[in-house]
């Protein structure tokens, strides 16, 4: 079904009434001819969610007559999208016929249309969670793959208890949910392996959710602030905030050029990711050159504040080509045109 059309004001998201329209013009056909399960656009347990679901329903019931018509007991399941690990949220939000999600949707659609069993359509739906993980519990910084595993794997009781996936798996109305994402090319932490396939922290705990037993840490040997050369006007600095020491000042600065460069030793030839923890007030580039070669560029998101406002680092990781066997450098900073991220430490998944 569409994709979180409660998110933003026409015409960047579809109306209820528009989606009406085009589900039964072209989604509900396709799902019909295939002979495909029919799920619903999202839902979401927030007062936009729901009111933009429950105003769909209305406008599909409304057009199940049409030419084109939307007939809403063709739609066999609920779609949701959930980026919180609580498992109180999911146990009370989504968990079963009397679930916030259920009931608020109820309470929207009353008697609709002069249908009086609502309640009952709702109750006989299961939810296929279409996308989730723990990211937008904090903004500042994001939770890095470290992070969501802790919360996923019950390391995180006093908050998070066992972690939703494990909640979720004892949930008779959950049919089925999927992590976002697998892989992505973005610099974000939410994903379950490096681009070669090994298992991030996150992919540890997707395998064994709310086992605390699961190690998650980062893979690969970190290599330190103080453990890089520095040129220009790259310096190190302790981090008030974190109590560490990180590297400040890289790429341009008051017209001037610093880089950083870590030396790293891999056992074979060929692409290898590296997780960088740093810390920038707003988005910032980052570019990386392996053994001096053409620097490739990504924007890395705000982590919060300072060093001296209570500012915190995250982690992401990067994909880097052609490497060789044996040592090699890999350089943040060349031929930037603005100051880079604060690096506090880089580790090579090997």
């Amino acid at each position: 079904g569409f994709n979180e059309m409660y998110n933003n004001p026409p015409p960047i998201d579809l109306t209820p009434a528009e989606a009406a329209i085009f589900w039964g013009k072209y989604v509900q056909p396709a799902a019909v001819a295939n002979g495909l399960i029919l799920v619903s656009p999202t839902a979401k347990n927030k007062d936009k969610g729901i009111k933009w679901f429950a105003d769909f329903l209305k406008q599909c019931y409304d057009r199940r007559f049409q030419t084109d018509p939307c007939d809403i007991e063709i739609i066999k399941r609920f779609a949701v999208h959930e980026y919180y690990c609580y498992s109180d949220l999911f146990e009370e939000g989504y968990g079963g016929g009397s679930s916030e999600l259920i009931t608020g949707l109820a309470q929207q659609l009353g008697n609709y249309g002069g249908k009086n069993d609502w309640l009952t359509y709702l109750r006989n739906r299961d939810l296929w969670v279409t996308e989730t993980n723990c990211y937008w519990e904090s903004t500042a910084p994001h939770l890095d793959s470290k992070e969501q595993c802790l919360r996923t794997t019950g390391q995180k009781w006093q908050t998070h208890g066992s972690g939703h996936l494990s909640k979720m798996n004892k949930m008779a109305n959950v049919e089925r949910y999927a992590w976002w994402t697998v892989w992505n090319i973005q610099a974000k932490p939410n994903y379950l392996t490096y681009l070669n396939g090994q298992l991030t922290p996150i992919g540890k705990a997707y395998l064994s959710p709310g086992n605390p037993k699961v190690d998650c840490e980062f893979p690969g040997v970190k290599l330190y602030a103080r453990d890089a050369t520095l040129t220009g006007t790259a310096e190190l600095f302790t981090c008030k905030s974190t109590g560490t020491q990180m590297i400040r000042r890289g790429g341009a600065f008051k017209e001037q050029l610093g880089t950083v460069t870590f030396a790293v030793n891999v056992p074979s030839s060929g692409n290898y990711a590296i997780n960088v923890s740093h810390l920038t007030v707003g988005a910032r580039n980052l570019n990386v050159s392996v053994n001096n070669g053409s620097p490739n560029y990504s924007t890395l998101f705000s982590t919060g504040s300072f060093c001296l406002d209570g500012g915190a680092s995250t982690v992401v990781p990067l994909e880097l080509t052609g490497l060789k066997a044996g040592v090699n450098t890999i350089t943040f900073g060349k031929l930037m045109k603005k100051q880079m991220p604060f690096i506090e430490w880089v580790s090579v998944v090997i």
